[in-house]
């Protein structure tokens, strides 16, 4: 059986009290078999120079412009991988001290979005590079997550974002799915529309 390749990343703040954001994202880029992995980063990475930007110059649902991240997705659509997301709506977090830190929030967004695909001897990447992400301890507990769940082989690491273009893609996922949620922005279905054919669940869950 081929490597599953899953590139994760995530929307939104885990404070519970004081926060800019209502709804915390984790999106996952999921790709099998290395060969189609390779092609769609491939295509990343010539979208990207297409744009005259140098390598490290990532994409980023916050603050790359609405044409170029519509442009990507469009690019995008002829190549193989699958999307998923988990929502969790911050308001509905009651009685729940284990969730009181951001850290056990996002790791435990992580886990229960992982716990819901079909892994094959899986490697893992995540986007590193963030105070709120211990990669150790994080590291620690979805191993033991997915162990319980059978899956007793898998590579988990943690990656810089601008050295890695599918855990940008992912990025650009878990950021239009968290546009989604918000209303009051008048291109919130502009990009769920392209992800569409290639966005197979959004879970919303609450722990």
């Amino acid at each position: 059986m081929p490597k599953s390749y899953i590139y994760v990343d995530d929307s939104g703040d885990t404070g519970l009290k004081k926060s800019n954001t209502t709804h915390f994202v984790v999106a996952a880029v999921v790709v099998v078999g290395r060969e189609d992995m390779e092609k769609l980063a491939i295509a990343i990475n010539s979208y990207r120079a297409g744009l005259r930007w140098n390598e490290l110059h990532e994409f980023r649902f916050r603050v790359t412009e609405k044409k170029i991240i519509i442009g990507l997705l469009k690019h995008l659509q002829q190549f193989e991988f699958k999307s998923y997301a988990v929502v969790i709506d911050k308001a509905r977090i009651v009685n729940q001290p284990q969730l009181s830190s951001g850290e056990t929030l996002y790791s435990y967004a992580i886990k229960e979005l992982l716990l819901k695909l079909k892994l094959t001897d899986p490697v893992i990447v995540i986007d590193g590079v963030s105070d709120k992400k211990p990669a150790q301890k994080t590291r620690t507990y979805l191993r033991k997550a997915l162990k319980q769940r059978g899956v007793e082989k898998c590579k988990i690491c943690f990656v810089d974002s601008r050295k890695d273009a599918l855990v940008q893609l992912a990025d650009i996922v878990a950021g239009s799915v968290a546009r989604s949620y918000d209303k009051t922005k008048t291109d919130h279905k502009s990009y769920l529309k392209l992800l569409e054919p290639k966005l197979k669940n959004i879970y919303d869950i609450t722990p």
